[in-house]
């Protein structure tokens, strides 16, 4: 087999794995991540808290779950993501760490780990503390040399007037490699938010020695 052939067979591995993996629940791109601009003055303490998910780039470690929201929580310098949703009865909650210190850019880094086995950081592009938030991951993969890519629109409460996600739908579309036809919109009816158990999922961290996906 020539090198042309081969390159042919890689390249439609990687077009079936793309369209594989974004069917799946993840949005897998071609090209490297492109710098972005993130929240300016960021306040730490005024974006803790709970924020609804309104709307959603699909992410494997959501997959599907409706009444999803995050708490974000603040112990000094670690910070604790809890990605909960609910699916098919059970609410899941996701534990996920990272650290922020007063005055660093708005991004939060992310160890891989079981739940997040790309570590992709988590970039607050726009917030205004009260009503909605629009955070924004990318990570490269120089293997492949492909991308992924997560955004969220966030919310207060489990809705946003017009005029407030079409500002949001704005600041998305400025977004490197984001494109709302990627966005899905994520229900809180008092009918898909029962559930009869909940399950904890704690982060286990991968150690700087494994080799990266």
């Amino acid at each position: 087999m020539n090198g042309s052939t081969i390159c042919k067979h890689y390249i439609g591995f990687l077009i079936v794995l793309n369209s594989y993996v974004i069917c799946c629940g993840q949005v897998i791109l071609f090209g490297d991540c492109t710098d972005v601009r993130t929240m300016e003055y960021f306040e730490i303490e005024r974006f803790l808290g709970k924020w609804y998910t309104v709307q959603r780039v699909p992410s494997w470690y959501e997959e599907y779950g409706q009444c999803a929201y995050k708490l974000i929580q603040q112990c000094g310098r670690s910070i604790e993501f809890q990605h909960r949703s609910i699916r098919n009865g059970v609410e899941y909650v996701l534990h996920i760490n990272s650290t922020y210190a007063p005055g660093d850019e708005a991004v939060f880094d992310i160890q891989r780990n079981n739940i997040d086995p790309f570590g992709i950081p988590l970039s607050i592009i726009k917030t205004d503390y009260t009503n909605y938030a629009i955070v924004y991951g990318c990570k490269n993969n120089q293997l492949l040399q492909m991308k992924y890519v997560l955004a969220w629109v966030l919310a207060r409460n489990t809705t946003l007037p017009p005029e407030i996600l079409d500002n949001a739908y704005k600041e998305l579309n400025l977004l490197p490699a984001i494109s709302l036809a990627y966005m899905e919109t994520v229900e809180h009816s008092q009918e898909l938010c029962s559930y009869h158990w909940t399950a904890h999922v704690q982060a286990i961290y991968y150690n700087g020695s494994d080799i990266d996906p």
